[in-house]
């Protein structure tokens, strides 16, 4: 009885050890899997990174392009201000009449070239 005793655990010490050998490769195997998982998402993560940081390029060039734009459409802002200042003025009106209409004042020689 003794040796059956003997037998019966060191059976059951036989069953435990492979037992806890599936469990270790099954613990084994989820790590590898959680890794894996966990690489491909470090992967995708720096794929959309990359993705990211292009665009921000982009616009940051637009950005820069449209501030030139900005600065000289300013610029075009005050010269039409000026320009329009001009316009009030007499000379101007001058300037028309005689370029356009073709007036001149009444004690005006205009002196034609010879074609």
């Amino acid at each position: 009885m003794r040796q059956e005793a003997i037998s019966a655990r060191t059976r059951g010490r036989k069953r435990n050890r492979r037992v806890a050998f599936r469990k270790n490769k099954i613990n084994i195997s989820s790590g590898i899997i959680i890794v894996a998982v966990a690489i491909v998402f470090c992967g995708f993560m720096k794929m959309k990174s990359d993705d990211l940081n292009e665009t921000k390029a982009k616009l940051e060039s637009e950005v820069s392009a449209l501030q030139v734009k900005y600065e000289d459409e300013q610029a075009r802002t005050e010269e039409l201000k000026q320009f329009e200042v001009y316009t009030h003025t007499q000379k101007y009106a001058e300037e028309v009449a005689k370029d356009v209409l073709g007036y001149v004042y009444e004690d005006e020689i205009i002196f034609k070239p010879e074609e």
